[in-house]
């Protein structure tokens, strides 16, 4: 009875939004293909980027069966008791390693400030490192880290391709770590309340960030994504839909990654809806890369314009120092 329920409303739902919600045609190459520099699947890629902010890779080796893994153990801990899981919370003046639970503001279209109070997270370096912390109760780091790890080689070639790390623009990666985020999405008593959105719209600070498909559920049974429900992306002036399947990877622009490359490329903005029925929950994973904290650069991007870049263009930036002001804008400090 309630399978065939929920059925009803997923078709009403298809119905009540089908006209007013865009679909994004995502395009997605094969990894094969990608590999082996196919001039079609190379050409598609950089235009995808370029002019989209999102493209997919579809087919990594081992991609498909390692994130069904961390989503079963993203569920284990997620169905934790809340004291246990504050328990991985960073204590004050730690880094933010760990979990984290409604510490993002996102500003929305009339202006008004809101708090993404329904976005759980569980922060990693990857690969891994002893300044990570994990918890004891569900093994959630052997999958994190082998997901993240696919993730992370992935992600390198294709900025390694677009030129975003390299000789061109003089960035390279060396050991700085990447940071992984657990995503969990937690159902709602009333998905008609103040915020319809899991997470508001925005841009991720740092380069480039890689993302997989989310997993749905509702009391326990995987479902399909809610036609209105999900990710979607800026085109022009337009919020469109992203639909990718689990064997696809996706990959978006950063705005530093905008910055060093005075707008050649530009950064994603994106947003997360809210499901229509208040049962559904929602797991993804992303992986943010950073550029080394000493990266200088002097742009001359429109992003210049932002506070948090601190001169006019062609002053010089670090980007430590951008990654710092974009935490003190975004982040919900506790009073204590």
């Amino acid at each position: 009875m309630k399978k065939w329920h929920f059925s009803l409303m997923f078709l009403f739902a298809i119905f009540a939004y089908a006209e007013e919600i865009e679909i994004l045609d995502l395009d997605v190459i094969s990894y094969e293909a990608f590999i082996q520099n196919d001039p079609e699947a190379v050409s598609t890629l950089e235009k995808a980027l370029f002019e989209k902010g999102i493209v997919g890779i579809r087919g990594i080796p081992e991609y498909r069966e390692k994130l069904r893994q961390y989503v079963a153990r993203a569920r284990e801990f997620c169905a934790l008791p809340e004291e246990i899981k504050e328990s991985y919370a960073p204590n004050e003046g730690e880094m933010f390693l760990g979990y984290e639970k409604g510490k993002e503001k996102f500003k929305r279209p009339d202006g008004r400030w809101v708090i993404d109070d329904l976005k759980n997270s569980y922060y990693a370096y990857v690969p891994d490192s002893r300044e990570n912390k994990w918890p004891k109760e569900v093994d959630l780091q052997s999958p994190y880290q082998d997901l993240g790890i696919i993730m992370a080689e992935t992600a390198k070639l294709v900025m390694e391709k677009i030129d975003l790390i390299g000789p061109r623009l003089g960035i390279f990666l060396g050991d700085t770590p990447q940071v992984g985020r657990m995503l969990y999405y937690q159902k709602s008593a009333d998905t008609l309340q103040d915020n319809p959105y899991w997470c508001g719209a925005h841009y991720d600070h740092g380069m480039f960030t890689a993302i997989t498909p989310a997993a749905y559920f509702v009391e326990g049974v995987e479902v399909t994504e809610p036609i209105e429900a999900g990710l979607f992306v800026r085109i022009g002036d337009r919020f469109k839909k992203v639909i990718a399947d689990p064997e696809v990877l996706m990959f978006q622009v950063g705005e530093f990654g905008q910055l060093a490359t005075d707008d050649a490329i530009r950064a994603t903005e994106h947003k997360v809806h809210k499901a229509n029925c208040a049962q559904i929950e929602r797991y993804a994973m992303a992986l943010f890369f950073n550029a080394p904290f000493d990266t200088l650069i002097h742009s001359v991007s429109t992003l210049t314009q932002d506070a948090r870049y601190g001169g006019q263009a062609g002053d010089p930036c670090t980007y430590q120092h951008w990654h710092e002001e974009s935490f003190k804008r975004y982040i919900v400090k506790d009073d204590k």
